[in-house]
């Protein structure tokens, strides 16, 4: 286990952060390990409990532990969890004004890059999950979503899984409306849908990414659709604080505006 060093007095609750950081991320500590008492580390780095105590609340607001209570109970390292990265990210692009137009950029670039890695990596596992996502997408509107992360796990790239599965929560809660308003989108997905899995597992990765850009284009299209039909800009609705860069477009909501009537497919 990792040996804590002593540390100067200034900002001490950082430096202690820096070091218990450093070791989690060199993976000294392992999801589940237990860390020194409070006692055993104020020993370790010379400093108070207080500051010990500081620092790894710091550490659990920030996903790298686990404070557990009880007779067991004490700092453990954390599992990853991309809940957390998920509210970081969604808090961020609210306050940045972040249009659903740059969102549905991004997902863009994401999505066309995991379909043209499925192609070249998805497993008979892979392509089992796409296809039961595919069984279920005509009689549910939230299968849609469930494919397209099969696809993005198809890929074999964590971080881009793991940017999907942060961006996907934003794209989620208007999902069913956007579908309720456009009732043959669920149709259209399932065919795209299908032609995408035949792409991925005939190894074509150029048809593949094709027909993500084309989904995706038609996606943006109908959120825009949707936005503007249901009420964007009402009073009352966050993104005030849109940058200027995003003011005078005419097809850049806000994301907290386009939440309410957009759901990714």
């Amino acid at each position: 286990m990792a040996a804590f060093l002593p540390i100067r007095t200034t900002r001490a609750s950082t430096e202690v952060i820096a070091q218990i950081r450093g070791a989690i991320l060199s993976k000294q500590y392992l999801p589940g390990d237990r860390l020194p008492t409070e006692r055993e580390m104020a020993r370790q780095f010379g400093v108070s409990r207080v500051t010990i105590r500081d620092a790894l609340r710091a550490l659990e607001a920030a996903g790298l532990l686990e404070i557990r209570v009880g007779g067991h109970g004490g700092p453990y390292v954390a599992a990853p969890n991309s809940a957390a990265l998920t509210e970081s990210l969604s808090n961020h692009f609210q306050l940045q004004g972040t249009s659903f137009h740059e969102l549905a950029e991004a997902r863009l670039a994401l999505e066309t890059t995991a379909a043209r890695l499925a192609a070249e990596r998805a497993t008979a596992e892979d392509l089992g999950a796409m296809r039961e996502a595919l069984e279920e997408v005509a009689d549910s509107a939230s299968r849609s979503v469930d494919f397209h992360t099969a696809l993005v796990s198809s890929a074999h790239n964590k971080a881009l899984l793991l940017m999907w599965s942060a961006t996907r929560a934003l794209l989620e809660e208007a999902f069913d409306t956007l579908h309720a308003r456009q009732p043959d989108m669920v149709e259209v997905a399932r065919q795209v849908h299908r032609r995408l899995y035949r792409a991925i597992e005939k190894r074509d990765s150029e048809l593949a990414v094709r027909l993500m850009r084309e989904h995706l284009y038609d996606f943006a299209a109908r959120a825009e659709k949707a936005a503007r039909q249901g009420g964007a800009g009402e009073p009352g609705s966050p993104g005030r604080g849109t940058p200027p860069a995003a003011q005078g477009r005419s097809n850049a909501k806000p994301l907290s505006v386009a939440k309410r009537g957009t759901r990714g497919t």
